[in-house]
């Protein structure tokens, strides 16, 4: 693999035994796949949600390069904590979690922008179009490659760490014009499009294409950041689409031609609204109907606009005792509710606002056994949970059953 005379420096130990470390662990994940060069990146978000129960050496990693005088060298966020103990209307951290705790000040000292969400593009970690990123979190990576125009992979857990101490990822995937060309053509034909339907438009994208580039015609008039948010959310989690095209929306897809980079597609899907209604079927894997302990909704992070929706929803309304209604969105979102108002009218009918991670939470005990209803299609894919449309999770939470 071909290193420049700063990489090299870089491995040497000439900038320092941090920087060392994560550019030798930068080479040899590239050498593992054949990358043939590493490539400058202005941006990483790191996504340790879950670690403790997907990489359990992750904490020890991290301190190590604290103690070794470590510090991030391009603009770098992080995803939220399952809990967010700062706030009183924030569940307890399950106990699962509560090695976690040291990784706040090791962010710290890092210099990492203490966002806490997963939806970095709207608080605390803008990217602009062109720019090249290492960013692990999957709905994340979807939004700004597909949405802004970004360069950036699915990261695996650490590469995003050592990026950001480096400054460099692997030249490879999504960063290569060739690789970002759309693939399968997807004709969305729906009577009345609404906007709860991304979501599940998202989540048959995942199991039809895979891995594949779709390029997707007919959702036009409807698109808006939360409902694009929340399709890829779920076409990440199904799948593992990192992009997508929408002809004449998305920045490098201005016509349709373009958006397949001037060839035929290599398979035609067409969604309409029985293939929308066998698909709410499926993400309804716990049945229809019935009582319900758990409202979680916010997975993604929600945007403001959506934390607004579900306040008009709840006004003068209350929650029904016994069940939970979750909202979760980041810091930002939280501080402009409770300035107009909205944050208290979510509280005084019962439900909880909060900058946490609902997959982390509801897939550990105490929840991950209570039923829970969500309009969350990666929520919905992950655990077994019934799916709703926001206005159908708020009446649910209200009722009691969905």
């Amino acid at each position: 693999m071909h290193l420049t005379r700063i990489e090299e420096e870089m491995l040497a130990g000439k900038m320092g035994p941090a920087v060392e470390l994560a550019m030798k662990a930068i080479v040899q994940m590239g050498e593992g796949m054949d990358a043939e060069r590493l490539i400058t990146t202005e941006g990483s978000h790191l996504g340790n949600v879950d670690l403790l129960r997907r990489c359990t050496g992750y904490i020890g990693i991290v301190e190590k390069f604290v103690e070794l005088g470590a510090e991030v060298q391009i603009p770098t966020s992080v995803n939220p904590y399952p809990a967010d103990p700062r706030n009183p209307e924030s569940p307890p951290l399950p106990e699962v979690f509560q090695g976690l705790s040291p990784l706040e000040d090791y962010y710290r000292r890092l210099q990492v922008i203490p966002n806490w969400t997963c939806t970095p593009y709207l608080y605390g970690n803008i990217p602009r179009f062109g720019q090249h990123l290492s960013w692990e979190e999957s709905s994340a990576v979807i939004y700004v490659n597909s949405v802004i125009g970004v360069r950036a992979n699915r990261e695996p857990i650490l590469m995003d760490l050592v990026s950001a101490i480096t400054g460099r990822t692997l030249y490879s995937g999504l960063h290569m014009d060739e690789n970002r060309r759309g693939e399968i053509l997807c004709n969305v034909d729906v009577k009345e499009l609404k906007r709860d339907d991304f979501a599940v438009i998202g989540y048959y994208l995942g199991k039809v294409c895979g891995t594949a580039i779709p390029v997707i015609d007919g959702i036009q008039q409807k698109a808006s950041i939360a409902s694009l948010k929340n399709m890829g959310a779920a076409a990440a989690s199904t799948g593992a689409i990192s992009m997508y095209h929408i002809p004449g929306l998305t920045p490098e897809a201005p016509t349709l031609e373009k958006a397949l980079g001037e060839r035929k597609p290599t398979e035609i899907v067409e969604i309409d609204d029985r293939v929308l209604e066998k698909t709410k079927e499926e993400m309804s894997s716990a049945g229809q109907g019935g009582e319900i302990d758990i409202v979680g909704v916010g997975c993604p992070h929600y945007t403001f606009d959506e934390v607004v929706s579900v306040a008009r929803l709840l006004k003068g309304n209350k929650v029904k005792n016994g069940v939970q209604l979750w909202i979760c969105t980041h810091q930002a979102a939280i501080e402009l509710a409770k300035q107009q108002g909205i944050a208290e009218i979510i509280k005084e009918a019962g439900g909880r606002l909060f900058s946490g991670c609902l997959y982390c939470l509801h897939t550990v005990n105490p929840y991950a056994d209570m039923r829970l209803m969500s309009d969350s299609g990666k929520i919905c894919y992950y655990r077994r949970a019934l799916y709703g449309t926001q206005r159908e999770c708020v009446t649910a939470a209200i009722s009691g059953r969905a």
